[in-house]
């Protein structure tokens, strides 16, 4: 869970900078140290910055940069450009190695030395940089996946912060007012604010930190010299390359520190400088702006791409691939719909708040993802964005009851949120899961009561457009329950088929979630433990179980024992995969389809399941899993063996499962489906 950061008032936050870049200035000069860059042949950046006095804050700006170069992701070349810096400033150029420095007898204006300075480049994207920012640890990298993204893309931005932490700038727009431009964002104490941690397009981006085609740039001709000497010629020429059908886009995984203004003159000359650039530039641009409709509204709606499908996922939490429950399917839908161009939502309904690095670690950082809200949350988001999405697409019963029981309350209905569509994803009839649950833990229910159940989930999906689930089995179920053609979306993958093979492999391993009591991963390997592990270890001495997944502390106790090695969650669990010979699913009670499986088998990992995940699969026993009833455990225990022990049953049973995902998980048919889901008038 992410911890609120410690953040300084600006005014601290900046004469901490200021303290700092006088200790580095000095430091060079008492230490004899100079400022390196390394010799790039062939730079794909260039990157050009323009000094103008301000020595102890250039001198920071250059130290940091010099000790990023090894980690910046991008080959890049500095030219710095020096518009008559004071003798004492200069006395910095003699201490800097492999950087071209251009010096200009008289200030000619920030936009004409930076003119200046990209006709000297080399590299394929210029970098404008303000002496007074450091680049976070792969910034530049950043910056450059941002047009490796998206071919369309001509110029992209950084996200600011002022000294001590509190957000700068994350993006920029426009308003038809005095002030005219707003940078989004500012003044907010969190610098990881969920507004500001999702890549968008934007009106402009600030010059401090932006990057741009060196060949659009001279298509454009540079920045304006009517804005010299400075002000309003980075904006304008963010509207110039989207008025050339270029996008401007902000780019959260750049992150710069910016002391701003360092290198100005008297306030009031800034003031009057503003009040003249500002004039300029709305007698240029005012009528392509505010003549073209409805103006953006700010920073907290999602209002950055107006003329993409928006759409409000609502769902459990942020969904990520290593977390199971669902949320695996869950990642590989809002992937596609980010893939698809869609402008995406995700309100977390109670999941805990993660860093960015966590919540992006495998979703499009194109989705805005917002905090944790319960249902207090969701109806302050719906109130706040009335008439604002295209597609509301809300997961699981338990969310879809609360969206209709809040919306009722506000006199809304889900149309009124989806304007377009709306798509209720059951998963899986829920009533029927807690049906087997009971039975299981001696409570069973009659079945007036499942249907019952059945019933009530039925019908609180009837406002909805579309009724999703995960498999064929679900699909019928759901349409015997009244359900008028459920559309089956399941997941996208794609075979691997040069896998390891037999030989290669060796011992067992089980993958899924373990955080939470309860649940069915827990179930299934308490079961495993008391009823097969001791049988298995008796036909093999050797065997050894790996665990992979999220797990809690007092669960990790419980199931560690000889043999068994608990890893938890990794960032990347196919090595572990790859070395296991068989995969374990034990499950005895579930909903949807089990990612778990479907994962296993894609890697070339045949699994031992149990029938009620062969029945959600569809699969016939044999296509990249065998299937033996958990009520049998000595059974269980013997199909185990045989597979891990068989060299041409496992590679029958893993050829076989290969085959199935290649002709069952296109990715092309995916995206079809979602996108007749969320565009079409009616599903064809």
């Amino acid at each position: 869970m992410m911890a609120a950061p410690d953040i300084l008032d600006a005014s601290s936050g900046r004469k901490a900078a200021l303290v700092e870049a006088a200790l580095i200035w000095n430091a060079l000069f008492l230490n004899d140290v100079r400022i390196a860059f390394r010799d790039e042949p062939a730079p794909l950046v260039s990157v050009v910055m323009v000094a103008r006095g301000a020595r102890h804050l250039l001198a920071w700006t250059l130290t940091k940069l010099a000790a990023q170069q090894a980690f910046a992701g991008a080959p890049f070349e500095l030219i710095l450009v020096d518009n008559a810096s004071d003798p004492e400033t200069g006395r910095l150029f003699g201490r800097i190695d492999g950087a071209r420095i251009l010096l200009n007898p008289e200030n000619v204006g920030f936009g004409p030395a930076c003119n200046q300075g990209a006709a000297e480049a080399r590299g394929r994207y210029l970098l404008f940089l303000n002496p007074d920012v450091d680049l976070m640890p792969g910034a530049l990298k950043a910056l450059v996946q941002a047009f490796e993204e998206a071919e369309d893309v001509g110029i992209a931005g950084a996200r600011l912060v002022f000294p001590g932490g509190i957000l700068q700038e994350a993006g920029a727009g426009f308003q038809d007012d005095p002030q005219l431009t707003h940078p989004d964002g500012r003044g907010v104490l969190d610098p990881f604010a969920p507004e500001a941690s999702y890549a968008r397009d934007v009106g402009y981006v600030s010059g401090a930190v932006l990057m741009i085609e060196a060949g659009l740039f001279a298509e454009l001709g540079g920045f304006d010299d009517r804005f010299a000497p400075a002000y309003f010629e980075d904006t304008d020429l963010c509207l110039r390359c989207q008025q050339a059908g270029r996008r401007v886009v902000y780019q959260p995984r750049a992150i710069a520190i910016h002391v701003e203004s360092a290198t100005s003159v008297r306030r009031a000359d800034v003031e009057v400088l503003l009040d003249r650039n500002r004039a300029r530039f709305r007698e240029r641009h005012g009528a392509w702006l505010f003549g073209q409709g409805p103006q953006r509204t700010g920073f907290a709606p999602r209002d950055d791409a107006p003329f993409a499908l928006r759409v409000l996922y609502v769902d459990d939490r942020a969904p990520h691939q290593d977390l199971g429950a669902g949320l695996p399917r869950a990642n590989t839908i809002l992937n596609a719909m980010a893939d698809l161009g869609y402008a995406v939502t995700v309100c977390s309904v109670y999941g805990e708040r993660e860093e960015p690095a966590a919540t992006y670690r495998d979703l499009s950082t194109r989705i805005e993802v917002i905090e944790p809200c319960g249902r207090e949350g969701f109806r302050r988001l719906v109130t706040e964005r009335a008439g604002f999405y295209d597609v509301l697409w809300v997961s699981r019963p338990p969310h879809i009851r609360m969206v209709c029981e809040v919306l009722r309350d506000l006199g809304l209905t889900p149309r009124d949120v989806g304007r377009g569509r709306v798509v209720f994803d059951s998963e899986s009839l829920f009533a029927l899961r807690e049906f087997v649950v009971g039975a299981l833990e001696g409570r069973p229910a009659s079945g007036p009561a499942l249907a019952r159940a059945s019933a009530e989930e039925v019908r609180q999906v009837a406002a909805a457009d579309r009724v999703v689930c995960v498999s064929e089995a679900d699909a019928r179920l759901l349409a015997r329950a009244g359900v008028p053609e459920p559309v089956v979306l399941g997941h996208v993958q794609a075979p691997r088929f040069g896998a390891p093979g037999f030989s290669d492999r060796r011992g067992f391993v089980f993958i899924g979630s373990l955080a939470r009591e309860g649940e069915p991963n827990i179930d299934s390997l308490d079961w495993f433990f008391r009823s097969v592990w001791d049988g298995l270890r008796a036909a093999l001495p050797d065997a050894h179980l790996t665990i992979i997944g999220t797990v809690a502390p007092s669960i990790a106790e419980r199931l560690a024992r000889p043999g068994v090695t608990v890893l938890g969650r990794v960032d990347d669990p196919g090595p572990a995969l790859d070395a296991a010979r068989v995969a374990i699913a034990p499950t005895r009670f579930a909903a949807g389809i089990p990612h778990k499986v479907l994962e296993t088998v894609t890697r070339g990992l045949p699994s031992v399941i149990t029938p009620i995940l062969a029945g959600q699969m569809g699969w016939p026993d044999g296509t990249g899993y065998r299937v033996h009833d958990w009520h049998d455990p000595r059974g269980f225990a013997g199909t185990l063996v045989h597979l891990h022990e068989t060299p041409e049953a496992w590679t029958r049973v893993q050829r076989a499962g290969l085959d199935q995902v290649g002709r069952e998980c296109d990715a092309e048919g995916y995206r079809a489906i979602l996108r007749r889901l969320c565009e079409a008038p009616s599903f064809a």
